[in-house]
């Protein structure tokens, strides 16, 4: 019979110093990117307009809105307004050549906005249009 040898045990990884609380609570807060897509469409030979999501978070970062044309004609031009409030006031913010991207500086008014759309006349208003929001 033969004896098996014992194996050694596996040596273990040094640790890793901590890092000061200091320089982790100064770390800069997270940047995110809400995003929603704008959807232009005909029908009954009039112009509309669907989004996706209807609500935006906002907080420090960028909001961005696409325009997808889906219309035979040129891209359109289209302006966002806010229901309740906004993170820069009451004032539209248009959406041009299909892409607006906004920065939302540290400190600005944060939360999950709805917002209305407007192409061409058309007002998409997703309180009136999706009830169950």
């Amino acid at each position: 019979m033969s004896k098996k040898k014992a194996k050694k045990a596996a040596k273990k990884a040094p640790k890793k110093a901590a890092k000061p609380a200091a320089r982790r609570a100064a770390a800069a807060p997270s940047q995110r990117t809400s995003a929603a897509t704008i959807f232009v469409y005909d029908a009954g030979g009039a112009t509309r307009v669907r989004t996706s999501p209807q609500r935006l978070s906002c907080g420090p970062g960028f909001v961005e809105w696409t325009v997808v044309n889906l219309t035979s004609g040129p891209m359109p031009d289209v302006d966002i307004t806010w229901v309740k409030g906004s993170p820069w006031g009451g004032h539209p913010i248009p959406v041009r050549n299909g892409n607006a991207r906004i920065a939302i500086g540290v400190g600005a008014k944060e939360g999950t906005f709805k917002y209305n759309v407007n192409c061409n006349g058309y007002v998409e208003d997703p309180e009136v249009q999706y009830p169950e929001n």
